[in-house]
């Protein structure tokens, strides 16, 4: 079963893609938006994709380890500091985030207390 390591490599996955989503619709769908390129409710969509990768991402902690989940808690919370420095990633993303990562510890405690 995955441990600590493998937990860590995806949580700071997550934000390192988090931040390369934030890039491209910071800077890229905007350009691409009013140079007529791309339709402009793809922002929209983009936002509720990641809300809906973030839900997914919870929803799969069921079947972590606490190992794997200890490591994913470590690297989200590594990553979002060193990332915070740049200007794409900001208190939405930390609320979202540290939402997943309550929610993941959550669903885990609850799982393991009810098969006991």
């Amino acid at each position: 079963m995955p441990g600590i390591g493998h937990g860590y490599e995806r949580g700071v996955s997550m934000v390192i893609g988090a931040l390369i989503v934030a890039v491209l619709v910071g800077e890229v769908v905007p350009m691409l938006v009013e140079q007529g390129y791309l339709p402009s409710g793809l922002f929209s969509g983009l936002i509720v994709l990641s809300i809906v990768s973030i839900v997914m991402t919870v929803d799969a902690s069921r079947y972590w380890s606490f190992g794997y989940l200890a490591g994913f808690v470590i690297g989200v919370f590594l990553a979002l500091p060193m990332l915070s420095r740049t200007e794409f990633i900001g208190l939405l993303d930390w609320l979202l985030y540290g939402g997943a990562v309550v929610g993941a510890v959550a669903l885990r405690i609850k799982i393991h207390s009810s098969s006991f």
